[in-house]
């Protein structure tokens, strides 16, 4: 008999489309807590161990929640399940969604090792070629990235985005002519990606200033382009300009913390808190054009920030507030490291945050004591309220 065929995979089939219609439409008062979601998980896959969904997605959960130690044993295991009594037709839709969710979480790590897995199986798979060069660049290793993507390519030599991507990773490679030849014919193929232009554009910088695709994320600011969008209020193109410079900052980290053993299991939840931080500190400081890099605003400022942030998300936890100045340090360290941010100006955040930390988490602590607390009409929680944020939730920008 086949294990979809016994009830032990029937019922856990009903459970977890259950799980899945209720995170579609989250009734009132039928909604579950990430905890209690993935405790219904882990109790599908003991019940019945060989339904590979309820493995991988309990994994990932964990790796989400920052609380698995053995992620690439679970994820392997879940993989080789789905391999195993999964439906041959559905193989690369199903990896593929796993790579997605494990790339979302920057593991490249994990990526790797389950493309591998999936090539034994699939060899004939450019489209797991094509991954498994994309996990194998940002992990550092480019040259054998080349070698993944070159046969990829060779495989559907008219595919524009594996052809694109052999162009960039001869970016991160260093090699200008080759990518601009690989990005070009990418672009003949399909003269609308926008992705293939906007790497092209890359490869003029190179080409004109050297270096390779790490050192194009962390270029200097060009000040003086920033000057005159402001000076012609083209201030569209000054937000746009100054967006890429905060998604290439992030990016460089991301592939900095997710090629390091030590760093990656990491890697995502600090891209996820700085992305979200910053969005916020965005939004109150009302300007165009903000930099992220800009650490002196934000060291400025960062009372009030926080101040905002603690009042705006009544959910803030210490945990998460941790996670945001540490996730701080480890962004500006990685700038001050680079020189977009002075080692003075780094150390100055750095003071900052050591000598607010304590009392800023003390203020989290006694606003979430009393913000729910029936025994406090409103009129005394917004006395709390003035007194613990010195008037800074009243106010929606900076």
């Amino acid at each position: 008999m086949k294990i979809q065929e016994t009830d032990a995979w029937k019922a856990a089939e009903h459970r977890y489309s259950a799980i899945q219609a209720a995170l579609m439409m989250p009734f009132a008062g039928l909604a579950r807590s990430p905890g209690e979601i993935l405790e219904e998980l882990e109790d599908i896959a003991r019940e019945c161990p060989e339904f590979y969904p309820a493995v991988l997605e309990s994994s990932l959960r964990r790796m989400i929640a920052g609380t698995d130690r053995c992620e690439a044993e679970q994820i392997e295991t879940g993989l080789r399940l789905m391999l195993d009594v999964g439906d041959p037709q559905n193989a690369e839709v199903e990896a593929t969604n796993l790579h997605d969710n494990l790339e979302n979480l920057w593991r490249f790590d994990l990526c790797q090792r389950c493309l591998e897995i999936l090539l034994e199986r699939f060899p004939d798979r450019a489209l797991f070629w094509d991954h498994l060069a994309n996990a194998t660049a940002q992990l550092g290793d480019v040259a054998t990235a080349l070698r993944h993507s070159s046969k990829a390519t060779a495989m559907e030599p008219e595919n524009a985005f594996f052809r694109s991507n052999l162009g960039l990773f001869h970016l991160m490679a260093g090699n200008a002519g080759e990518a601009e030849a690989h990005l070009s014919a990418a672009l003949r193929l399909d003269p609308s990606n926008e992705v293939t232009r906007g790497n092209l554009e890359i490869q003029r910088y190179l080409a004109r200033h050297g270096g390779n695709f790490s050192d194009y994320l962390v270029r200097p600011v060009d000040r003086e382009e920033i000057e005159r969008l402001s000076d012609r209020e083209e201030l569209e193109k000054l937000d746009q300009l100054c967006a890429a410079y905060n998604f290439d900052r992030m990016q460089a980290l991301g592939r900095s913390l997710a090629a390091d053993p030590d760093s990656r299991s990491r890697c995502g939840d600090i891209i996820k808190t700085l992305q979200s931080f910053f969005d916020f500190v965005d939004r109150v400081s009302n300007m165009v054009g903000l930099l992220q890099e800009d650490i002196g605003h934000v060291d400025r400022h960062f009372t009030p920030i926080v101040h905002k942030f603690i009042f705006k998300f009544g959910d803030v936890n210490r945990a998460m507030l941790e996670a945001v100045f540490e996730s701080l340090l480890e962004y500006y360290g990685f700038l001050a490291r680079h020189e977009l941010v002075s080692s003075a100006e780094f150390h100055r955040f750095r003071t900052t945050v050591r000598r607010k930390r304590k009392g800023l988490i003390d203020k989290m602590e006694r606003y979430n004591a009393v913000r729910h607390d029936d025994e406090f009409d409103e009129e005394e929680k917004e006395a709390i309220r003035e007194q613990l944020f010195e008037s800074d939730h009243l106010w929606p920008h900076l």
